[in-house]
């Protein structure tokens, strides 16, 4: 599934894959070593938007259908 959300720049943009993260035993959650962060995969936009307001790094498909992963920047600070 791909995201609609659209200009969202990275604070940190990772080039580890999905599958080399730890599995911690939840679907959507993974563990990187290298960061030591947990790494949360958005199904769709409004997991994006709550992982992004919570400051956690993401994993999520792109338009062409590549997988991104790291910490985006939160340009709403109000909330």
């Amino acid at each position: 599934m791909s995201l609609t959300i659209r200009n969202c720049r990275f604070a940190f943009k990772c080039d580890k894959e999905w599958i080399s993260l730890d599995d911690i035993g939840n679907d959507d959650v993974r563990f990187c070593q290298t960061c030591q962060k947990e790494v949360h995969y958005c199904n769709d936009d409004d997991e994006l938007i709550q992982n992004i307001k919570l400051n956690r790094c993401v994993a999520f498909f792109n338009d062409n259908g590549q997988m991104l992963l790291g910490q985006m920047i939160n340009t709403n600070q109000s909330e």
